[in-house]
C-alpha cells in the first residue's frame, strides 16, 4: 500500500465517521419525505429496463462524483489546517 493510498484510506474513514455523526444529529425524516422517497423508488423500479438502467447509472455517477469531491475537500481542508499551524508556529 502506498503512502497516498494509506492517506486516502484514513481520510475516507474519517469522512465516514463524520457522516455517521451528522446523520445521528439530524432529525428523523418526515412522513412526507419518506413517502416521496418511496414513490421515487417505485417510479424508478417500474421504468422500462433501458430507462431504469440509465437513471440508476446517472444516480451512481452523481454519488461517485460527490464522494470524490468530499474527499478532495476534506484533504485540502486538512492541509490548510497544517499550513495555518505552521504559520502560527512562525509567529
Amino acid at each position: 500500500m502506498t503512502e497516498q493510498e494509506l492517506s486516502d484510506m484514513f481520510i475516507q474513514e474519517r469522512i465516514n465517521m463524520l457522516i455517521d455523526v451528522f446523520h445521528k444529529n439530524q432529525p428523523e425524516k418526515s412522513k412526507q419525505e419518506e413517502e416521496r422517497i418511496l414513490q421515487t423508488e417505485i417510479f424508478i423500479k417500474n421504468l422500462p429496463c433501458k430507462e431504469k438502467e440509465l437513471v440508476e447509472n446517472y444516480i451512481d455517477s452523481i454519488i461517485s462524483q460527490l464522494a470524490l469531491e468530499e474527499a478532495f475537500l476534506y484533504r485540502h481542508g486538512f492541509m490548510d489546517g497544517i499550513k495555518i499551524l505552521k504559520y502560527i508556529g512562525k509567529l
